[in-house]
C-alpha cells in the first residue's frame, strides 16, 4: 500500500467530472489508437531499419547515429508520413528538430518545400543556426577547400518562424489572389482593447443595466479573442466563464461585430485575424489551398500541445495530402496555456485526425537527477489522460530527493528559501537559483526577504516592451505613416495634446480619411484652434514621409515627441532610455511594413525585468519568476512556494475538472525545471479576499511519502502545539 505525505479524503473532486467523461472517452480512445503505432527505436525491427537507414546513406555528412540517442535518431530520421513526437521534459526536442531539419537537407529535399512552425522566432532561428553550424562543422578539408558552403542560403529557403509572423507573410504575399489590401497594419492586444474601447464610446448602443457595471475593454477583448480562438459563441462562454455580467450579452455580440466591421473598414488585423484568415481562404480559395500544400511538403511544427482549435486548422489544411510529410513534436503534459486559446485535445487526437500516424517518444532527459525524476514521474502519473511515458535518466548518481518544507507563515516562507539559498551558495553562483510562483504576487514576500539578507534577485514579467506607453506612443506615429487609415493610432496621438479629447480626434481622423489620407486637414482652422500642436504634428509626419530610413523616421518622430512626454510623464527621462533600444532595432529593418510586422509579430523582450539593484548590471542573480514565464526554462536549484490547496491548484479551478488538470500539469512543469535540487514550500495557511486556505497542495498530497524528504516537522509541532501539523 502506498503511504501518502498527508490524508487526501478531504479533498473535494471537481463536480463536473460526470459531464465531461464522453469528451474524456473519445480522449482516450484516440489516444490509445496512437499508442498503438508506436514506433519503439528499441524493437528489433526498428533497430534494423535505423541501421538500414545510415548504412545505405553513405553520402550524409553528419554522424546521425553518434549524435543522436536511439529515439531521437529514430525522430528524425522518419522524414515521411505523418508522426508525432512526444519529447518529455528535458528530452532534447530542439536538438532533435535541428538534426531532422539537417538530415531532410542532406536527403535532397528542396528547402523551400520545408515549414518549421514555431512559437517564437528565437525557437525558429536557434534550430536553423544550430543546424547551418552542424552541417558546416560535418564539411571535409576537401569541401572548404572547394568552397561547398552552400549552407546559409540552402537554410535562408526554409520558411519558418511563428504561426502568426507565416500567415502575416501568407496574406501579404498572397494578397491578391486572395483579393485583400496588402498594406494592413497590426493590431497588438493593447491597441485591440483601443479599439473595443473606441467602438463602445462611438457606438450608440442601448441603455446599459445600471446593476451591473459594463465589463472593462481588456476583459471585453479576452472575451471576443478566446470566443474566436476557442470556436465558442460569446453567449456561451460568458453564461459559463463571466456569469456576473450576463446581462450585457446582446451589447457585447453586438461589440463584437461592430469590431470586425470596423477593423476591415480600416484594413486592420488583430492577431487572431492573421490565423483565421488564412484559415478561411485555404477552405474557400482552391488554387491557395493547392499552391501551398505544393510547396511545402515537409511541415515540422514545436509545441504542439500549445495550439489553438485555428492553428490546428491551419496544419490540416496544408498538411491534408497524404504525400505531405508533417511532424509535430510536443508534450501533453506541459499544455498549461488555456487562458491563451491553447487546445489540449490538439494533441491527444492526432491518431483520430491522423489515422495513419505514427507515435515516437524521447523520455531520455538531459536536464534532472533521477530522484528529481521519480518525483516528476509520480506526478505524470497522476495527470488522468495523456500518453504513457516514463523519463529516465543515463546519470549513474541518483542525487537529492525533492524536499517538502511546511512553515508557519509567508515571512518565515520566506525566510527558509533565503537560508537554503545562503546555505547552498558556497556550491552554486545566484543565477543557478529560482523561484517560481504560480501568480506574481506570491512572490512578495520572498523579494522583501532578498533585499534585506542582500540576495541580488531578478523578477521576471511586468509589462512587455511594446505594451509601455511612451513605445506605443511612438509606434503609433509610424503606424500612420505606413497606414493612414489607422483610426486608433491617429486616436492615440491626438489625444496625446491638451484641447483635443475623444469627439475632437475623431471628427479629425474621420476629415484626414474623408482628404485621401492627407495630413492638411490638422492645419485647417476649425481644428487647429483646439491644440498648438497640430502644425507641428503635420510638420514632423511630413519629413518623416520623406526620411530614407526607419531609423530616420523614427528620429523626427522623438524630436517632436520627447517635449510632449515631458509635459505627461515626470519619469520620462527613465522611458526615453528604451527610444535608444527601438532606435536599435530600427537599424535591422529597411521598411516601415518591416519594422512593424516584426515588433507586433515577435516583440523584443517578453516583458520587463526588474531587479533588486537597478544599477547593477551583473548578471549573476536569483530568478524570480511565475510558472508560465519559466517554461522552457531550468535551473540547478528550484523553489516552488506557496504550495495551499486553493493556491496551488487556484481555487477557481477546483470545480472544474479540466481546469483542475491544467494547474496539475502547470505544477509538473514547474518541478521539471530543477536539475539536482527541488525545494517544495507552503506556508501554513494562505488568507486573502477569495477565503482561507489552509490544506496543503493536493498535488504534494497525492504523492508517496517515498518521493520526497519533509523537513521541518519539528518547527511546526513545537510552533503549532499540533503532533499533527499538515
Amino acid at each position: 500500500m502506498t503511504t501518502t505525505i498527508f490524508d487526501t479524503r478531504h479533498y473535494n473532486y471537481p463536480q463536473n467530472f460526470m459531464e465531461i467523461k464522453p469528451k474524456l472517452a473519445r480522449l482516450e480512445k484516440a489516444i490509445k489508437k496512437l499508442e498503438a503505432n508506436l514506433i519503439d527505436a528499441n524493437d528489433d525491427a526498428n533497430i534494423e531499419l535505423l541501421n538500414h537507414r545510415m548504412s545505405g546513406e553513405l553520402g550524409l555528412k553528419v554522424d546521425y547515429a553518434r549524435e543522436l540517442n536511439p529515439d531521437q535518431l529514430l525522430a528524425a530520421t522518419t522524414i515521411e508520413g505523418k508522426v508525432l513526437v512526444i519529447a518529455g521534459a528535458g528530452s532534447g526536442k530542439t536538438k532533435t528538430l535541428t538534426y531532422r531539419t539537417s538530415y531532410l537537407l542532406e536527403n535532397g529535399v528542396t528547402p523551400k518545400s520545408i515549414l518549421l512552425l514555431t512559437f517564437t522566432r528565437k525557437a525558429a532561428n536557434e534550430i536553423k543556426s544550430r543546424a547551418k553550424t552542424l552541417l558546416t562543422n560535418s564539411l571535409s578539408d576537401e569541401d572548404l577547400a572547394k568552397d561547398k558552403l552552400p549552407t546559409d542560403k540552402r537554410l535562408n529557403d526554409i520558411t519558418s518562424g511563428t504561426f502568426h509572423s507565416f500567415c502575416n507573410m501568407l496574406l501579404r504575399q498572397y494578397s491578391g489572389l486572395l483579393g485583400i489590401n496588402p498594406r494592413f497594419t497590426i493590431l497588438d492586444t493593447g491597441d485591440s482593447e483601443d479599439a473595443i474601447d473606441l467602438i463602445h464610446k462611438e457606438k450608440k448602443y442601448p441603455a446599459q443595466t445600471k446593476s451591473q457595471a459594463f465589463p472593462r475593454k481588456k476583459t471585453l477583448q479576452n472575451i471576443i479573442s478566446s470566443s474566436r480562438n476557442r470556436r465558442i459563441h460569446i453567449r456561451d462562454l460568458i453564461e459559463s466563464s463571466y456569469p456576473d455580467i450576463a446581462v450585457h450579452i446582446p451589447i457585447i455580440e453586438q461589440l463584437a461585430v461592430d469590431f470586425h466591421e470596423y477593423k476591415r473598414a480600416n484594413h486592420l488585423y488583430d492577431f487572431d485575424d492573421i490565423i483565421s484568415q488564412v484559415v478561411r481562404h485555404l477552405k474557400t480559395n482552391d488554387t491557395f489551398r493547392q499552391m501551398l500544400q505544393n510547396q511545402y511538403r515537409y511541415i515540422m511544427v514545436d509545441e504542439y500541445q500549445d495550439t489553438n482549435i485555428p492553428q490546428k486548422q491551419l496544419i490540416d489544411l496544408i498538411s491534408k495530402p497524404e504525400s505531405v510529410s508533417l511532424m509535430v513534436v510536443g508534450d501533453d503534459n506541459q499544455s498549461i496555456y488555456a487562458f491563451r486559446g491553447a487546445n489540449y485535445e490538439n494533441i491527444l487526437l492526432f491518431g483520430e485526425t491522423y489515422p495513419d500516424a505514427k507515435l515516437i517518444k524521447l523520455e531520455q532527459n538531459y536536464r534532472s537527477t533521477p530522484a528529481v525524476l521519480d518525483y516528476i514521474n509520480a506526478l505524470s502519473a497522476q495527470i488522468t489522460l495523456g500518453y504513457q511515458k516514463q523519463l529516465y535518466s543515463g546519470a549513474s548518481i541518483s542525487g537529492h530527493k525533492p524536499v517538502f518544507s511546511r512553515l508557519s507563515n509567508e515571512t518565515k516562507e520566506a525566510k527558509y528559501i533565503a537560508d537554503k539559498i545562503i546555505e547552498l551558495k558556497s556550491d552554486h553562483d545566484y543565477d543557478d537559483f529560482a523561484v517560481l510562483c504560480r501568480t506574481s504576487f506570491q512572490s512578495n514576500y520572498v523579494q522583501l526577504e532578498f533585499m534585506e539578507r542582500h540576495i541580488p534577485f531578478i523578477v521576471v514579467g511586468g509589462i512587455k516592451f511594446i505594451e509601455r506607453r511612451h513605445i506605443k506612443d511612438v509606434l503609433a506615429f509610424i503606424k500612420i505613416l505606413y497606414n493612414p487609415n489607422d483610426t486608433i493610432a491617429w486616436h492615440r496621438i491626438l489625444t496625446l495634446f491638451q484641447g483635443v479629447g475623444t469627439v475632437t480626434a475623431t471628427r479629425l481622423t474621420q476629415a484626414i480619411n474623408a482628404d485621401n489620407n492627407s495630413f492638411e486637414p490638422l492645419l485647417t482652422a476649425k481644428f487647429a484652434k483646439k491644440s498648438a500642436q497640430l502644425e507641428p504634428l503635420y510638420n514632423t509626419l511630413t519629413k518623416a514621409n520623406q526620411a530614407e530610413s526607419v531609423e530616420t523616421v523614427i528620429e523626427h518622430i522623438l524630436e517632436f515627441y520627447i517635449p510632449v512626454l515631458k509635459t505627461i510623464e515626470e519619469n520620462w527621462r527613465e522611458r526615453n532610455e528604451d527610444f535608444r533600444v527601438l532606435k536599435n532595432l530600427a537599424t535591422e529593418h529597411s521598411s516601415l511594413d518591416n519594422f512593424l510586422e516584426n515588433l507586433a509579430l515577435d516583440p523584443p523582450n517578453d516583458s520587463v525585468a526588474t531587479t533588486s539593484k537597478p544599477d547593477n548590471n551583473d548578471s549573476d542573480k536569483v530568478t524570480i519568476s511565475t510558472i508560465h514565464s519559466a517554461k522552457g526554462l531550468e535551473w540547478p536549484v528550484v523553489f516552488i512556494n506557496s504550495l495551499v490547496d486553493g493556491i496551488t491548484p487556484h481555487h477557481r479551478s477546483l470545480d472544474d475538472f479540466e481546469e483542475l488538470e491544467e494547474e496539475r500539469k502547470l505544477f509538473y512543469v514547474a518541478c521539471s525545471r530543477a536539475k539536482t535540487r527541488l525545494y517544495l514550500t507552503a506556508p501554513d495557511y494562505f488568507a486573502s479576499y477569495s477565503g482561507y486556505f489552509d490544506k496543503p497542495s493536493r498535488f504534494i498530497a497525492e504523492l508517496s511519502a517515498d518521493e520526497v524528504t519533509v523537513e521541518n516537522s519539528k518547527q511546526m509541532r513545537e510552533e503549532n502545539d499540533d503532533p499533527v501539523w499538515w
